[in-house]
């Protein structure tokens, strides 16, 4: 019961603290007042500290024997920013690289049959077929510019 009784009178002197300083809401003020009419310790203790705030508060202030300089964080953030952002991109280049580079090797080797490799004739008769289809495209693609027939997409607003 001793060790209840003293966690509240704790919790009580940070309520009386904030009551000096004015920063207590009504209803801690009223939960107080009640608290206080109970326990003499901290009356006795509520007395102190404000007699103790009313003697820091008259006393002159204390002229400083040098200045005060507080460094900014602000310039620490922005000095840090521009290397961590530098990192991060670099670090972004690099795992995509070596992800790319694994995944285009294991596409090539998907779509190769297995047991035959690329020859040149292979190859250039691969990348005459791709020109074929982009030109296609492309033609479609002017002939329905040129008819005004270009496909609309929902949502698109002219």
């Amino acid at each position: 019961m001793v060790r209840g009784r003293s966690q509240k009178c704790e919790q009580m002197r940070g309520s009386i603290s904030a009551a000096i300083d004015g920063e207590l809401s009504e209803f801690e003020s009223i939960l107080l007042r009640g608290h206080l009419n109970r326990c003499g310790s901290c009356r006795a203790f509520k007395a102190d500290a404000q007699r103790f705030a009313m003697a820091m508060r008259v006393a002159p202030l204390e002229p400083l024997s040098r200045a005060v300089t507080v460094p900014s964080r602000r310039r620490k953030l922005v000095s840090l920013r521009v290397p961590v952002a530098a990192a991060v991109a670099v670090s972004m280049i690099v795992f995509g690289g070596v992800f790319e580079s694994l995944h285009s090797s294991a596409v090539i080797h998907a779509s190769q049959p297995s047991g035959t490799a690329f020859d040149s004739q292979g190859l250039r008769f691969m990348q005459l077929q791709k020109t074929q289809r982009t030109t296609n495209q492309l033609a479609v693609r002017r002939a329905q510019t040129q008819a005004s027939q270009i496909p609309r997409h929902p949502g698109f607003q002219p």
